[in-house]
């Protein structure tokens, strides 16, 4: 698999080369174009057995913001050439998987080597009560993976604890432990716009994204008349 990632970081576009009978996975509606006899297929966004998928993809679909499924590109006898992008305007962000796992937001997954597996992990309980669920995609395995954020991508090194807004947060290395919180006590959660947070320690790396979705739709709902 070769592959480049232009247009960064507002508009980012990645374009994708396979050999003969390569594969890679794709975020369905993520594709942009692709050679002609470039072969495709879907199945359910996640692993571990039929009933424990179907429960991970309504999850995700509903609580994590995807899609239930996910689109299998296999390139032709000749090879093949694939561009994708993620839905909203902003970074992608590839990193070369050698085993250790890492956590993804859920919305944030674009594409990855068939090798790579992605299993969902549940956020906290508190997530489902705050405007900006935590539900996470635990990646683990070796090959190429690449996610998306909703503006540019920010990499900081953590050694302490540190406070994050839930909806910023794209990936971080799985080193790192973290637990959802409020904001103050439940009125400030609700009335001050902040939402829930999320509080990591230990030492590892930590990716955020510079613009918030959920902040994007409360901006546009007035403007809508929902």
């Amino acid at each position: 698999m070769e592959f480049g990632i232009k247009y960064q970081p507002s508009y980012s576009l990645l374009g994708v080369k396979l050999t003969a009978g390569e594969e890679i996975l794709v975020e369905a509606g993520s594709m942009v174009c692709m050679s002609a006899d470039m072969k495709i297929s879907t199945k359910l966004s996640a692993t571990g057995g039929f009933i424990k998928a179907v429960i991970s993809a309504i999850l995700r679909k509903f609580l994590g913001g995807e899609t239930m499924f996910i689109n299998v590109f296999t390139a032709g006898d000749k090879g093949g050439n694939i561009l994708i992008a993620p839905a909203l305007s902003g970074d992608i962000l590839h990193f070369p998987m050698k085993g250790k796992g890492l956590m993804i937001q859920a919305s944030s997954f674009l594409a990855a080597d068939p090798k790579i597996k992605v299993k969902l992990k549940f956020g906290g309980l508190k997530s489902l009560f705050g405007g900006e669920g935590l539900f996470l995609l635990r990646a683990e395995g070796e090959g190429d993976l690449f996610v998306n954020a909703y503006g540019g991508i920010k990499e900081i090194d953590i050694d302490s604890n540190f406070v994050v807004d839930t909806g910023h947060i794209v990936a971080f290395e799985e080193s790192l432990s973290f637990k959802v919180k409020k904001v103050g006590g439940w009125k400030s959660t609700f009335l001050s716009g902040e939402g829930l947070v999320t509080e990591f320690s230990g030492k590892g790396k930590l990716y955020i994204q510079t613009r918030n979705v959920g902040a994007l739709v409360s901006w546009l709902r007035p403007m809508l008349g929902a």
